[in-house]
């Protein structure tokens, strides 16, 4: 799979064909409706509150004018000399009539100074009773104004004593206004409310529409159903996959990480919505998570003894900043089983050679045998057992691990069959080690030196130096030869995965992978494996004796 670079969109208008039924109200009547609810609830308190302040500037101008007619009836002089002689209620009847119809009052009543009605033209059923204002003046010669019910209405009264020509209270003359009824208190603020209603239905309507565009030009045309049905299938998907699927956008923060991504790269379970660099990655790591230049080779990491592939997009939202999005794939078995093919491979190369060898060493006996030389038969022979004894013996008592031991043995006759040499450093030594590192061990050493042999092809000098050591908590392998070495183009990346510098003819399948396998068996131990050059190229690689049960982030290596 080759890395790409893709402009992400979605359609502008409902998915066609998509199965997602659409919501049976859409998002603007949704809008409209719910700002129609709030202006009625909005106009209600506003209707109660302007039938309150109606109400109350009412009564504040009902009080002052109720308290003139009221001071202005006190004072007139038929009123009061009608009260100082002890008139009858009949003769208080027009006067105080016209006076009401005058003022324009809706009660005018007149009371002795007892507190008993003697008139009431607007309702004689009060003639005789006691007046009961509630509350009463304090001092019965003090005028006063306020609410109290007169009969079962209630009104805004102004009461104010009548005086004789001697000083003394001989009645008292009261004046009010009926309370207006709520329907007459909602004609009067009728005009206000009207206003306020068309004012904020089409403010209400517009911002409802207004709203509704911009909501559909963000959610791309798509209802609220819709969408969340969209997300619940995504959610779904990504974490369904087994590949890890991992998105950060050009600030570095994390906006989208699935199960599996957590998993192979360590995350914690909220990871998305922080920085990349925050969440126990090391450097190159991030480097390659984030990276913008987005190119044609999937880069190869070991991460927690895992071989990942890491395939990589860059998309372009149209209403958001680019995102690299990383796909994670677990090649941990695929390398297996190409280290393993590869074994295979050079243990056939390896018996070939030995094969041929002997092949070439029966016929040199049989050819001396025809010729009736038995002598120089048996010679031979013994040179070549003395050869054979002396490589093994010279291998077995420096590596006391058979695995390995027979490993070197079986090189260096492949090295003899391609006519170069493969010689065992003097200071070599190796005790028995566990199966584990002992299978380590001859990957490594089986690779590296393949690739050295492989270096010194069509050299003028094809030596290679093998080198094993223990150090402490470790053993360390260091593999030397007399080749050109790696040209400087590819020393950066020579531990990739399909980066060689051997020639592309022949068994193409297998190269580029020998010195990765060697990387991913080294750190999964928690060891490490470099390159240097000198007189050729020297490679080495240390292997723990007790491999690491568990990787720390900063032993996550690229390869």
């Amino acid at each position: 799979m080759r890395k790409r670079e893709a402009q992400s969109s979605l359609p502008g208008a409902r998915p066609r064909g998509s199965g997602i039924r659409s919501s049976r109200l859409s998002l603007t009547r949704q809008l409209l409706l719910f700002q129609l609810s709030l202006i009625a609830l909005v106009l209600v308190a506003i209707t109660a509150i302007s039938i309150d302040q109606t109400r109350s500037g009412f009564e504040s101008g009902a009080q002052r004018r109720m308290l003139t007619v009221a001071e202005y009836t006190a004072a007139n002089p038929l009123v009061r000399s009608l009260l100082d002689a002890g008139a009858v209620p009949q003769q208080y009847s027009v006067p105080i009539e016209a006076l009401r119809t005058t003022t324009g009052v809706d009660q005018l009543i007149v009371t002795d100074a007892a507190g008993r009605i003697i008139a009431s033209p607007a309702d004689p059923r009060l003639l005789t009773t006691d007046l009961a204002i509630d509350p009463t003046p304090d001092e019965s010669d003090a005028a006063w104004a306020g609410a109290a019910p007169i009969g079962a209405n209630d009104y805004v009264v102004a009461q104010v004593p009548v005086l004789s020509n001697s000083g003394e209270v001989v009645g008292s003359v009261v004046a009010a206004r009926q309370f207006p009824t709520v329907t007459e208190l909602l004609a009067s603020a009728a005009p206000n409310l009207l206003t306020y209603l068309g004012v904020a239905g089409v403010l209400g309507v517009a911002g409802s529409l207004l709203l509704a565009a911009r909501v559909k030009r963000q959610t791309l045309g798509l209802e609220p159903e819709q969408i969340g049905r969209l997300v619940e299938h995504r959610e779904a998907m990504i974490h369904g996959i087994r590949e890890g699927v991992i998105s950060v956008d050009s600030d570095g923060l994390i906006t989208l990480a699935n199960d599996s991504a957590r998993t192979l790269l360590g995350l914690p379970a909220d990871a998305e919505g922080r920085a990349i660099d925050a969440v126990g990655l090391d450097g190159e790591a991030v480097r390659a998570l984030r990276q913008q230049e987005v190119g044609d080779i999937d880069t190869v990491f070991v991460n927690r003894g895992v071989l990942l592939v890491l395939n990589q997009t860059l998309i372009h939202p149209p209403r958001s900043r680019p995102e690299v999005v990383t796909t994670l794939r677990d090649r941990t078995e695929l390398v297996t089983l190409q280290h393993d093919l590869g074994s295979s491979r050079q243990t056939t190369d390896t018996l070939r050679a030995q094969t041929h060898e002997f092949a070439n060493r029966l016929h040199t006996i049989s050819m001396l045998m025809q010729l009736g030389d038995t002598a120089a038969a048996v010679e031979y022979v013994d040179a070549v057992t003395r050869d054979r004894t002396d490589l093994d013996n010279s291998v077995l008592t420096r590596l006391q691990e058979p695995a390995v031991a027979a490993l070197v043995i079986a090189k260096t006759s492949l090295a003899r069959e391609r006519g170069a040499t493969l010689e065992l450093s003097a200071e070599s030594t190796l005790a028995r080690v566990d199966a584990d590192l002992s299978t380590d061990l001859v990957t490594v050493i089986g690779n590296l030196v393949d690739n050295a042999l492989d270096a010194v092809t069509g050299a003028p000098e094809r030596g290679v130096r093998l080198d094993v050591q223990p150090i402490p908590g470790a053993v360390r392998v260091t593999v030397s030869d007399s080749g050109p070495g790696i040209d400087i183009a590819l020393i950066d990346r020579v531990f990739e995965v399909g980066v060689t510098s051997k020639s592309t003819l022949g068994d193409t399948d297998v190269h580029g992978y020998g010195l990765a396998i060697v990387r991913l068996v080294a750190t999964r131990r928690g060891g490490s494996v470099g390159y240097r050059a000198e007189n050729g190229a020297v490679f080495e690689a240390v292997l723990p004796i007790d491999a690491a049960r568990s990787v720390d982030e900063k032993e996550q290596t690229r390869v």
